[in-house]
């Protein structure tokens, strides 16, 4: 498998080209082009990765084609409602697609709803990352993404009651809104970042919602209100646009879920 994104950092669109029974997951409609040899199945909710027997290499990043792969059996499908459901409340689609190679050399070109980078996550340890909401593009390789209970922290923290979370081996791509800014924390240091531009995040990064200064009066009048404080170890990706507001009703949504 190799995959490359083109035409950063607006309007980014990313193409992998597969070998035969190679396969990635993505967000149903958002498939650019794609050869004739590639077949799609849509599936409610996610799949495990240990129903894939999966060979993954080390590959570079950003927009240098990269190698590496996903050569699998066709798996058992392990799909549910629940997991569908899971999907919604962490802010992604009740069904995903499977686009699978029938043959050597095809290609398939996925292109992000918004127009923005698209962020290569390599997985391949005992860490994982969180995606904030509407940030889930695909994945490949032997990677298992979760929606999982967030509590009052995640609410607390403008990222909803559910959050998705992503680790095994492979590769997950986020799509931004705008281009993106990766940081590396160094354990204990710190950054503040609204929650609006946050795309991803290290498992390893702790967060907290704080007033953005000292003075009640100077966080709410300046604008900027309460922010999350992330400390590192471990990595971050923000966007540098805000989504645009969907109105009250979808404001409130978001808070929730």
């Amino acid at each position: 498998m190799q995959f490359q994104v083109q035409h950063s950092p607006v309007f980014s669109t990313l193409e992998i080209s597969l070998a035969q029974n190679e396969f990635v997951v993505a967000q149903p409609n958002s498939m650019l082009t794609m050869t004739a040899g590639i077949g799609i199945s849509a599936h409610i909710g996610r799949q495990s990765p240990k129903d894939n027997v999966a060979v993954d290499s080390d590959t570079s990043r950003d927009s240098a084609p990269n190698t590496g792969g996903v050569r699998s059996a066709k798996p058992k499908r392990k799909h549910s409602w629940t997991g569908g459901f899971k999907s919604l409340l962490g802010g992604e689609s009740f069904f995903t697609a499977e686009f699978r190679a029938k043959s050597d050399g095809e290609t398939v070109v996925l292109a992000p709803e918004s127009y923005g980078d698209i962020v290569v996550l390599n997985l391949g340890g005992e860490t994982g990352f969180y995606l904030t909401r509407g940030s889930y593009l695909a994945n490949t390789g032997q990677t298992d993404i979760r929606t999982i209970y967030g509590g009052l922290k995640g609410l607390m923290s403008k990222k909803g009651l559910f959050l998705m979370h992503a680790s095994g081996a492979g590769h997950v791509f986020c799509q931004s809104y705008g281009s993106v800014v990766h940081r590396e924390l160094a354990a204990d240091e710190t950054i503040f970042v609204d929650n609006r531009f946050m795309v991803a995040f290290s498992d390893t990064v702790t967060y907290k919602l704080v007033k953005a200064t000292e003075s009640v009066r100077d966080s709410l009048m300046s604008g900027e209100g309460l922010v999350n404080r992330y400390t590192g170890p471990g990595h971050v990706y923000y966007q540098t646009r805000g989504r645009p507001s969907g109105g009250f009703l979808s404001v409130l949504l978001d808070a929730f879920f």
